[in-house]
């Protein structure tokens, strides 16, 4: 899942956390796909470009990444990884790498198209030494479940 790029096309700390977790799980996997996600936000380039750059430093071949740059939130993310997913044959384990108060939301909206996933749980992004932050993260989780629930189940009806 996307994080944040900084000022002059750097990745943040929670994009080298999440990128992270998705190279220690995909260590043993003959042929792991990675699928960054996320658009352009305060600075170029995309989170997606940012993530695919990271993974080409660590090695992995430009044809086992795919991106999805459309994505602006975790809702559109969901969705075009869905769609994407849904287009490759014989995918079989899917690993939500993305922090802790972030993976409950990300796992439901995929159980909700029918995606079966896996939880790759970034390690760091501690917020004992910053209460406050962590609060803000998840009460922002808490309101965006049900909205964004109720957002995709009535994308379903239209």
């Amino acid at each position: 899942m996307g994080a944040a790029v900084w000022s002059g096309g750097y990745a943040s700390i929670a994009m080298r956390r999440r990128v992270e977790v998705a190279l220690a799980n995909a260590r043993g996997v003959c042929n792991a796909l990675f699928l960054p996600t996320g658009g352009v936000g305060n600075y170029t380039p995309s989170e997606a470009r940012v993530m695919a750059g990271l993974l080409r430093q660590a090695g992995i071949a430009e044809g086992r990444i795919v991106l999805d740059e459309a994505s602006q939130d975790t809702l559109s993310s969901v969705r075009n990884c869905t769609r994407i997913l849904r287009t490759l044959p014989a995918v079989r384990d899917i690993v939500i790498c993305s922090d802790a108060y972030h993976l409950p939301r990300c796992r439901w909206l995929f159980y909700l198209y029918g995606i079966a996933t896996r939880p790759g749980q970034v390690t760091g992004g501690d917020f004992r030494k910053r209460p406050l932050c962590g609060a803000y993260y998840c009460l922002r989780e808490i309101a965006a479940l049900p909205v964004d629930t109720l957002l995709l189940l009535m994308s379903r009806i239209g």
